[in-house]
């Protein structure tokens, strides 16, 4: 025989068990009692000690969770079953603890009056979210047309019943203001300012199901006398009747929707790292065949270049003394082709040519790159080439870089 439970013990007993109570209520199917004695925390004496106290229940050794604590649990987190009548059963449950606070001003009337107003808060807004979401799970997910508006059907009476059920609550708490204005209770004021508005906002959200439930059922319509037609095309098709005893074929040859159009293929550029690759290579050079581009392609490479063909260029280079003429560079606030353009070489080097200078120039941009600054600015000049033929020649405009100045 079981001893009576105190308050202290029940709390005791749930606290010490309460990662098996967790799993079996994330588990509402019920878990086999093999699988809660294979736990570190559980033995064969707790497991009965618990099912003697009734916090579970034992069936054919599948365990389960009792429901008063389930129920508990799912009505103090809010996030259990609801259905109207525990909505109506708090509407009852006020009125009536407002007729015997009235007979009687007992504390415990007034918040069994706070608790029912709580109690319509919840259930209400808890009931209308649970509306919306079986509506939309049975329009998405229900395959069965018939059933589907049946079931929609259902709950836009279930809808018209919270609507009264709202109503009835807004009556009440409007009929009990003035009483409620007697009542000196900060609290109690507050919960009947907050159950205004929820009621308020229910209502108009359930007047959006509503449109939501309507919009649903005039589209499954649609889509039924939809499937009928094409069970109907199906039918004929098998019969082979299709094309003479329907217009279908015309029908279809005059439509303009975009599956039955020529579909042509996507056109999309190519990134520039996918014609680096062989690829990418074989791609381009048959665009450029279809194109007509490899009209030049018949020329064979040049020849291997003679031995010593850069000699003098090498020896001039030398008695240039190019590293010098940088710094020289660095240290002046001139651009790089008007400093070789105009710059004096010594008497052993002579007297540079336009074409040579304009090599130097060249050359020392790409070889000391580190040291330049290219702002990307570009300079013109006149100038009468050999053939004594006016030209003008564009050149970059190249600064020393900032902190390579030679000191």
């Amino acid at each position: 025989m079981k001893t009576p439970l105190t308050i202290k013990d029940l709390v005791n007993l749930l606290y010490q068990n309460r990662t098996v109570i967790e799993m079996l209520f994330g588990n509402k199917d019920s878990i086999n009692k093999s699988e809660i004695l294979a736990r570190d925390d559980m033995t064969d004496e707790k497991l009965e000690k618990l099912v003697l106290y009734e916090i579970i229940h034992e069936n054919n050794n599948i365990i389960g969770l009792d429901d008063r604590i389930t129920t508990f649990i799912e009505e103090f987190l809010e996030i259990g079953e609801v259905t109207t009548s525990f909505i109506n059963d708090n509407i009852q449950s006020l009125n009536e603890n407002l007729k015997y606070y009235r007979i009687d001003s007992n504390p415990k009337f007034l918040r069994n009056i706070k608790r029912s107003l709580k109690r319509i808060h919840s259930t209400t807004s808890r009931e209308v979210m649970k509306l919306h979401k079986n509506i939309d799970d049975t329009y998405k997910n229900q395959d069965n047309y018939l059933i589907k508006l049946e079931e929609l059907d259902k709950y836009k009476r279930k809808r018209d019943d919270i609507i009264n059920l709202i109503k009835e609550s807004e009556q009440i708490i409007s009929e009990a203001q003035g009483f409620f204005n007697t009542i000196v209770d900060a609290e109690l004021n507050s919960i009947v300012l907050d159950l205004r508005y929820v009621l308020v906002r229910n209502r108009d959200y359930l007047n959006e199901i509503q449109a939501q439930i309507i919009d649903y059922i005039n589209r499954i319509q649609y889509q039924s006398e939809i499937y009928k037609k094409i069970q109907r095309l199906k039918e004929l098709k098998d019969y082979e009747e299709l094309k003479y005893k329907t217009n279908f074929v015309d029908v279809v040859a005059g439509t303009k929707a975009l599956m039955f159009q020529k579909r042509n293929p996507l056109k999309s550029k190519l990134s520039l790292d996918f014609l680096h690759t062989d690829q990418g290579y074989a791609i381009t050079q048959k665009v450029a065949a279809k194109l007509h581009l490899l009209r030049n392609n018949h020329r064979k490479p040049a020849g291997k270049m003679a031995a010593g063909f850069d000699d003098n260029n090498r020896e001039e280079s030398a008695s240039l003394n190019i590293a010098g003429l940088v710094d020289k560079f660095l240290q002046s606030d001139m651009d790089l082709f008007q400093f070789v353009l105009s710059y004096k070489f010594p008497e052993k080097v002579g007297e540079l040519s336009l074409e040579k200078r304009i090599s130097l120039f060249v050359g020392i941009s790409i070889d000391y790159d580190s040291k330049l600054f290219i702002n990307g600015r570009i300079a013109k000049m006149d100038y009468v080439n050999e053939k004594n033929q006016k030209l003008k020649l564009g050149y970059a405009i190249i600064k020393p870089a900032k902190g390579t100045k030679v000191k």
